[in-house]
């Protein structure tokens, strides 16, 4: 999945660079204040994890979708905030059962954007930042406190770090902005509550690879 994200992201980039003409597009936009947008995409997610050697981890698929405002700080810097979802399942099999742990986020990164000269109708950045995470189904996998052995929790809030690359191709209407982001948690997310799960897992946080796609 996470070659097919790489391979999906840079043929985007090279059919939306053989698109572009070298009659200049949208010359003003850049220089709004504040732009606003949307963005949606596809990600391959899964943990770093510690555990006993017999804990298998399938990464999941899911999707991410939100709203974004990009405020301008100079010519080759502004500063972003993209409000979103982001959802996706992975698995755990651990004491020969496998159990799904669905993970639907709303995510808040603030990140800032450091932008290349424009050239004809494309224009090259990087990204990085941090994000506030609201797990909405932290507690999908405890059914009884922990009086059920298997039991375990993932932490409501968390933080999480993401950094990527991308191309902006600017069209008669809009523009287009396709990125890849990697995207790692900074904090232990399990809770290991019933015996079982507690003397399996120790560990999971966050890693993922993200294939976003913006229009402004």
């Amino acid at each position: 999945m996470k070659q097919f994200v790489v391979y999906l992201f840079f043929c985007l980039c090279s059919i939306s660079y053989g698109q572009t003409e070298k009659i200049s597009r949208l010359q003003s936009f850049d220089n709004r204040p504040i732009r606003y947008g949307f963005y949606l995409g596809l990600h391959t997610k899964g943990y770093a994890i510690e555990s006993s050697p017999d804990v298998i981890l399938s990464s999941g698929a899911g999707f991410h979708l939100g709203v974004l405002a990009d405020l301008k700080a100079s010519d080759f810097v502004s500063f972003l905030t993209e409000p979103g979802i982001i959802s996706s399942t992975n698995s755990l099999t651990f004491d020969g059962e496998k159990t799904e742990v669905p993970a639907t986020y709303f995510h808040l990164p603030v990140s800032i954007k450091l932008s290349t000269r424009r050239l004809n109708n494309v224009r090259g950045f990087v990204i990085g930042g941090v994000s506030y995470n609201y797990n909405f189904t932290a507690n999908k996998n405890n059914n009884d406190n922990g009086a059920n052995p298997r039991d375990f929790e993932l932490k409501q809030h968390t933080l999480m770090g993401e950094i990527g690359i991308g191309a902006s191709f600017y069209f008669p209407y809009f523009k287009f902005s396709p990125s890849i982001r990697g995207i790692y948690g900074f904090q232990n997310e399990f809770i290991g509550l019933g015996t079982i799960a507690k003397a399996n897992i120790s560990e999971l946080r966050t890693r993922g690879v993200f294939l976003t796609l913006t229009f402004q």
